[in-house]
């Protein structure tokens, strides 16, 4: 799936390949609408700045996997929403901020047996991660192992199908993608949140390979600062309201 953006009339365009952005379907960051027209919190921010910058773009909605490989691979090659790691930080050039989130295990709330209550009673269950996600290193560091309590999926939205077959006890997701299934499919397997995985609480970026050109990156991150220097991005400010809510 393509999204294609641009600005007429700026030499620096008009002369320019678009640049190459790759992502994944992750609602409510970047997902479809009723006109398979790509759009989300991340996606509005992404878009805004390119306008601002007058870059012209394409983006390609991929698997996960598919997409940090591109990005990984491809100079010039831009990747949203990453979440910022410790082992990922000197892969990528980090260059704006865009939605923070925040991660839990969630149960089917017909289950009310699975109810661990920290990482350690988790690993006496079958935990659901989606494949090529910084979950993933972070459930094998607290003694996760496939074919054991780990299953890994290909797209996110499999993770409440397995858990209705009772195929896992847990899935390790974004609490706002939980919030987001839930209204927009109010009839399935309702999930119950267990307990938050504090660690994993980092901030999405838009982030580019190590050999993207300077100009392009400074671009982008003066209009960044031009359009929200007073305004967060309302992802960023839903979520400060939410967490001071939580306390």
């Amino acid at each position: 799936m393509r999204c294609y953006g641009w600005l007429l009339g700026l030499s620096f365009q008009a002369l320019a390949a678009p640049v190459q952005l790759v992502t994944e379907i992750f609602p409510p960051y970047q997902q479809l609408n009723a006109q398979g027209q790509l759009h989300g919190w991340s996606v509005d921010i992404v878009q805004q700045l390119f306008s601002e910058a007058g870059l012209g773009y394409e983006i390609q909605a991929l698997p996960w996997p598919r997409a940090v490989k591109m990005a990984n691979e491809q100079p010039e090659t831009f990747i949203f929403s990453l979440l910022q790691t410790d082992e990922r930080l000197a892969r990528y050039n980090w260059v704006v901020p865009l939605c923070p989130m925040r991660i839990s295990f969630y149960a089917a709330a017909a289950r009310p047996e699975v109810a661990p209550r920290d990482i350690s009673e988790a690993r006496n269950f079958i935990v659901g991660i989606e494949q090529g996600q910084a979950n993933y290193k972070y459930l094998l560091q607290h003694g996760f192992r496939e074919s054991k309590n780990l299953v890994v999926v290909g797209q996110n939205h499999q993770l409440r199908q397995m858990l209705a077959l009772k195929r896992v006890d847990l899935i390790l997701v974004s609490e706002n993608f939980v919030e987001q299934q839930n209204r927009l499919h109010p009839g399935q397997t309702e999930l119950r949140k267990v307990f938050s995985a504090t660690e994993l609480e980092r901030m999405l970026y838009l982030a580019a390979h190590l050999q993207t050109t300077a100009e392009t990156v400074e671009r982008l991150q003066q209009a960044y600062r031009r359009l929200f220097a007073e305004t967060p991005p309302l992802c960023q400010v839903s979520a400060e309201v939410k967490a001071a809510a939580d306390n």
